[in-house]
């Protein structure tokens, strides 16, 4: 079979004022005709600038070094823009992970799908791209289409959006389709949903998907081959078993080894060492040698090949030189996952020993309404009732706009609760008068924790200045001496050296910016920490890092998370109790284990069931449940 997209040592780089970035190096593989292939690796590793170079829409900075792009066996690699744009228009599409950026949000959903029947139609007339649109809409699973065509993306939820932006890419009929994280910021059900119509498209059409993505779960479902990619090269490729069952190379262990889903028994989650390589000057022989525990001494000289370990699996380490010493991996046996169960995730006995039998947080019949012109309300949140103790992780779950992070505002005095009382520490905080009369205790000792860091960090402010910003404001003195030891102090705390300290939040990753919004918080020594999906835009290797800081934190200080998530493993880890949260309402309550073992409400059945499992036959083999209230 003719491969329909070949790529072959394939080089790009950026320039950059710091010098040349070489975000792309060397990179080879082959797509067939209705084949997914996934491309997973940590943010940074070249995989979404891989993308963009074959459909040509790098920045003006960057260029293709060497190398060369086949297309049913035509070298596209010095096509103009013109020559790319009709091949954009019948061969390639691109679905992006946040559906917002592809959508203007002052022009209707209908006329956008339209504009690009058109587009890749010129000759279309008005009626027939109507039809084509409505035709489209159906096909992704928008209902009533009809009716949602006059509609706006603020109409949309995040699922109905990400839907939109497929319809849109569908217009084309493409051959190749460019699914770039398209799942990550959307709840479980939405990705199954989205998922299984990736996979019906595929089946359907017949179209080649190129699917980039670092949830391993999501690869297990979806994916036919695996290429794992590290400091711009593909480090291991193979199928879907090979990778998930048979992985040869230390990174890709690692990867596997940092999900919540393998610990056992309350273990710390395993995390990769250090970070990836900056790419102006890449390192001498294999980029990932510092980070790996099996690292030999010609690792630190020379770049490994590609070895072969099956016809279809190759992995570049060379821990498959034959001259190389056998190794058993301890951090991850890759080979016994197909044959095991689902992992103990419950608790040690010691961890219940830091939970308090005192309530801290005690919510009751809390009620939260918006007013959305004059004839619609919006019940965010319905008469919701639970309590938090001493030393308690409290998780919260649920679909988007079910409500979670209103609850989380409304506790932390964000938005004033319609209806309902929230008791913190047995003070009424709804209630005006005690409320001013215990602010300054209730400022320090409650804290949140935001889903972007990037947004609520001030990019004009040092690092130093924003872990001190909140000790100033409540005019707390610094138990070290000065507010930049005391910086230091929390920064070290979470991870991070002094060296950070007069950094600003650009010139850090996403996992460095969440742990100075971490630091920032533990600086006023809070007795409850909200956590509004703190980890869920980040790699599995930096959320690992941020969840075992987590576990620390309650159990050397007994402080007590409202842990708000839609990763359901991590909530298992994580959490002590959990609350399922179904429009506004909470539809059960119960402890972490019971929840996952036995769930009695039918949505919380459903939402379990479409929870990703990294294992490509306990997925294939998976059952998924729908449930929608009655009306």
């Amino acid at each position: 079979m003719q491969a329909i997209l070949e790529i072959k040592n394939l080089s790009v780089s950026f320039n950059t004022a710091q010098g040349e970035l070489q975000a792309v190096r060397d990179v080879s593989f082959s797509l067939n005709k209705g084949e997914v292939f996934a491309i997973v690796g940590e943010s940074g590793c070249g995989k979404s600038v891989l993308c963009k170079t074959i459909m040509k829409l790098l920045p003006d900075n960057g260029f293709i070094k060497g190398g060369s792009i086949l297309v049913n066996g035509t070298d596209i690699t010095n096509y103009c823009q013109k020559d790319m744009e009709c091949l954009r228009r019948k061969v390639f599409s691109m679905v992006l992970q946040d559906p917002m950026t592809s959508l203007d949000p002052s022009v209707c959903i209908g006329k956008q799908i339209a504009e690009a029947v058109k587009i890749c139609n010129p000759k279309m007339k008005h009626n027939a791209i109507y039809n084509r649109v409505i035709e489209l809409m159906t096909l992704v699973g928008i209902t009533n289409p009809e009716y949602r065509y006059k509609l706006y993306p603020h109409n949309f939820s995040g699922g109905m959006l990400q839907r939109t932006v497929i319809a849109m890419a569908l217009a084309s009929e493409p051959k190749i389709l460019f699914a770039d994280e398209p799942t990550t910021s959307l709840d479980v059900t939405i990705q199954s949903q989205i998922l299984n119509l990736l996979k019906d498209i595929q089946k359907k059409f017949q179209t080649a998907i190129v699917f980039v993505s670092h949830d391993l779960g999501v690869i297990a479902r979806v994916a036919d081959r695996i290429a794992v990619m590290y400091a711009g090269k593909i480090v291991e490729i193979g199928t879907s078993e090979d990778i998930f069952y048979n992985s040869r190379h230390p990174y890709t262990w690692g990867l596997m080894r940092s999900l919540p889903y393998f610990a056992k028994n309350g273990e710390e989650l395993y995390t990769i060492p250090g970070m990836p390589p900056v790419l102006i000057n890449p390192p001498i022989g294999d980029a990932f040698a510092c980070r790996n525990k099996y690292a030999l001494n010609i690792d630190y000289e020379e770049m490994p090949p590609m070895f072969k370990v099956s016809d279809t699996h190759y992995a570049a380490t060379w821990l498959l030189d034959k001259r190389a010493p056998k190794i058993c991996p301890d951090i991850f046996p890759p080979f016994v996952l197909h044959s095991c169960t689902v992992p103990d995730t419950r608790q040690d006995e010691k961890n219940s020993c830091n939970i308090s039998t005192d309530t801290l947080l005690d919510v009751q019949h809390l009620s939260q309404y918006f007013k959305l012109g004059k004839n619609n309300v919006v019940k965010a949140a319905d008469d919701l009732s639970f309590q938090i103790r001493r030393g308690e992780i409290f998780g919260l779950v649920g679909e988007s706009g079910s409500g979670k992070s209103t609850v989380a505002r409304c506790i932390m005095n964000i938005y004033k609760p319609f209806l309902g009382q929230i008791l913190y520490k047995g003070i009424n905080i709804c209630d005006r008068k005690q409320f001013f009369k215990n602010r300054k205790m209730l400022q320090s000792s409650r804290q949140m924790i935001f889903q972007d860091s990037a947004s609520s960090l001030d990019k004009h402010m040092t690092v130093a200045d924003i872990i001190a910003e909140p000790m100033k404001i409540c005019n707390i003195k610094p138990k070290r001496g000065s507010f930049r030891n005391e910086a230091e102090f929390q920064l070290y705390y979470v991870g991070m050296d002094k060296s950070y300290l007069d950094k600003y939040p650009d010139e850090l990753s996403g996992g460095m910016r969440q742990r100075v919004a971490i630091a920032r918080a533990l600086s006023m020594e809070p007795e409850l920490l909200v956590a509004d999906e703190p980890v869920a835009s980040l790699d599995v290797s930096l959320q690992s890092q941020i969840i075992n800081l987590f576990k620390h934190l309650q159990s050397e200080h007994g402080f007590s998370f409202l842990f708000i998530a839609h990763d359901l493993s991590v909530v298992r880890y994580l959490c002590d109790r959990v609350g399922v949260m179904y429009k506004g309402k909470l539809v059960e309550v119960a402890p972490v284990n019971e929840l996952f073992e036995n769930p009695l409400h039918p949505y919380t059945k459903a939402l379990l069931s479409s929870v990703p499992i990294p294992d490509p036959q306990r997925e294939m083999e998976k059952t998924m449940l729908e449930w929608r209230e009655n009306d």
